[in-house]
């Protein structure tokens, strides 16, 4: 609801969720350059390098290479949501290089911080655009029927066919199936 108390309408929360996407996806592009950087630089000055910084490496270097091309997917029309699977796989990561760097830089003086909130945050705005786009939505019983475009015809078969084909009748007719 807007401050008048009015709903908002399915394209402004559109927009709105496609902005925090795009503000997510930027932090953690920078987030990775940033931390790709800084373990480089370990890499080269140590050589008594353990796997953990190798492991952490890695991680920033893909999540760097994903998210220049991921950055863009909020911009695109036909994105729904579709990077929540690789932003879980992301997320789970980059707790384990932060767990890693907490053994290896604390001194056994860890306490509970989590600065990786952009990820979880991206998270559940990906979340939230596979709801609204490809998951069930609130008064009904399941998820929403037809290909997501405005003016399409839903993607169920005709009342009585036996079987979810289309036939020679209907490709004659026209009917879309």
């Amino acid at each position: 609801m807007d401050s008048a108390g009015r709903r908002r309408s399915p394209d402004t929360v559109q927009r709105l969720l496609r902005i925090w996407l795009w503000i997510n996806d930027a932090l953690i592009l920078a987030s990775s350059a940033i931390v790709t950087g800084i373990l480089a630089h370990f890499i080269r000055k140590y050589h008594e390098r353990g796997t953990h910084v190798i492991f952490e490496e890695v991680i920033a270097v893909v999540t760097l290479f994903l998210y220049l091309f991921a950055i863009f997917a909020p911009a695109l029309k036909g994105y729904r949501g579709y990077l929540l699977p690789l932003n879980l796989a992301l997320s789970y990561l980059w707790l384990t290089n932060l767990i890693f760097s907490s053994q290896d830089y604390s001194g056994h003086r860890c306490h509970y911080y989590s600065p990786a909130i952009s990820l979880l945050s991206n998270v559940v705005a990906d979340s939230l655009m596979w709801y609204r786009c490809c998951g069930s939505s609130p008064g009904t019983a399941g998820g929403r029927v037809g290909n997501g475009e405005k003016g399409s015809a839903p993607l169920t078969s005709t009342p009585g066919a036996t079987t979810g084909a289309p036939t020679a009748s209907d490709a004659a007719n026209g009917t879309r199936v």
